[in-house]
């Protein structure tokens, strides 16, 4: 059976391609056709199953319409934050979102990218999977390869060295070093910072935040680096009994491992304070202080990003997003 085509449904009704499309496409009021033929199109295509080849519209007007998004995973909430960041500035121009996680994995982040890149994707925007601390470098060849050739790509949450792309960023820094300032102002002394020992831009900022503030109070830093992303694993419990001996608060760099931290303190009875990078669901109670992020904000600016880059109007530099 023949793919119906906008061509076959101006034959069965008697009227141009041209006309076809534009009612398809929502344009028929725009281009003042009348509103008894926009029905009568509109009609026979959705009584005919009519669906629209977007591959083929692509090749040929050389402009597929989506644009690509790669995250780690999205057990972290800040990944549905960005997405719906970027999903109300590309939805608006008419793009579409392709998402896909890379699951922590290097190959399958780079298999994911040039999949999309072949599917015609006109733009990537990227948190990319960064290693721990004991695997080595990032092997960022084919993202190196896709900034010199000046493809549309932009970074969240974490920049690449050497890579020559816009990077959206929030103040790290500056939230980690006032975070950790209260926790001491409320009379802490012996704070653990915990986080994934992870090579991001991002974590390095909330370590040296942590860092800076504890040594400005003339204190001691002291850490539980995980190096295991898998939420099951055991490697925060069996650092966490040792750091409880003395312990009197706790800095944690993301809203996951927070929230793990919670749960192993309340199996051993123990009621500590907690602040963390993250926000709590608005419905659920917990002894935290968050760190609110501007995740939308972040999102939202990455695709007005990625659009200004398709246009010709962007240049690499980091980007800084507070709320």
């Amino acid at each position: 059976m023949k793919r119906l085509t906008m061509q076959r449904i101006a034959q069965q009704l008697g009227c141009s391609r041209t006309t076809v499309s534009l009612v398809l496409k929502g344009k028929g009021d725009q281009y003042r056709i009348s509103r008894q033929t926009q029905e009568k199109i509109r009609s026979f295509a959705r009584q005919a199953g009519y669906k629209p080849d977007y591959f083929a519209s692509a090749l040929n007007s050389r402009q597929s319409g989506f644009i690509a998004a790669v995250f780690p995973d999205v057990f972290e909430s800040f990944m549905g934050s960005l997405v719906r960041g970027m999903e109300s500035v590309l939805y608006d121009r008419d793009y579409t979102l392709m998402i896909s996680t890379s699951r922590f994995d290097q190959r399958r982040e780079q298999d994911l990218v040039e999949k999309m890149l072949y599917r015609g994707a006109e733009g990537l925007i990227l948190v990319p999977t960064m290693p721990f601390r004991n695997e080595g470098t990032y092997r960022n060849t084919y993202i190196r390869e896709l900034a010199d050739r000046k493809f549309p790509l932009v970074l969240v949450d974490r920049c690449i060295e050497g890579i020559d792309a816009p990077c959206i960023l929030q103040e790290d820094y500056p939230l980690a070093f006032s975070a950790v300032s209260r926790l001491i102002s409320r009379g802490c002394r012996r704070i653990v910072c915990v986080s994934f020992d992870l090579q991001a831009s991002s974590i390095e900022q909330r370590l040296l935040g942590y860092r800076d503030a504890m040594h400005a109070q003339g204190l001691t830093d002291q850490y539980i680096l995980l190096e295991e992303l898998n939420p099951e694993a055991h490697d925060l419990a069996e650092k966490l009994d040792n750091m409880l001996k003395t312990a009197d608060g706790f800095f944690v760099t993301t809203t996951g491992i927070a929230d793990k931290l919670f749960r192993l303190l309340r199996q051993r009875g123990r009621v500590l304070p907690i602040t963390r990078f993250g926000s709590a669901s608005p419905y659920m109670t917990r002894d935290m202080t968050d760190i609110p992020q501007p995740h939308v904000a972040m999102g939202m600016k990455a695709g007005e990003t990625v659009l200004k880059l398709i246009a010709g109007e962007a240049s690499p530099g980091t980007l800084r997003v507070s709320e």
